[in-house]
């Protein structure tokens, strides 16, 4: 079984990384400077904190946590997706066949 990565660890992390104070994504978050450090000891936060601060960091906390996800967990939903992105690009290559036929047909009036 995989292990659960530590929020708090990654909060900090991300913010000391974005070279933001504590004391301003306190502020951007409306907590205060010892709630702060305590999410840094939680190994656990709720999502609408995580939420918080990431909008408040202009970071995608919740993608890091997906990818420390196992991949066979990571990629349960990109089926789905590749199959949106594969008929996209039929589509795609069909309207330039179409753009081109069209391009022909204007240059022959």
């Amino acid at each position: 079984m995989n292990t659960l990565p530590h929020m708090g660890e990654l909060v900090k992390k991300r913010i000391l990384e974005k070279k933001l104070s504590f004391a301003e994504v306190c502020r951007r978050i409306n907590v205060k400077q010892p709630v702060m450090n305590g999410y840094f000891f939680s190994p656990t936060l709720q999502t609408s904190i995580i939420w918080k601060i990431s909008i408040a960091i202009e970071h995608n906390l919740f993608a890091d946590l997906i990818e420390k996800l196992p991949s066979n967990v990571q990629n349960a939903n990109h089926t789905a997706f590749q199959q949106t992105i594969q008929r996209q690009e039929e589509e795609i290559k069909d309207l330039k066949k179409e753009i081109v036929i069209y391009k022909e047909i204007l240059k022959n009036k």
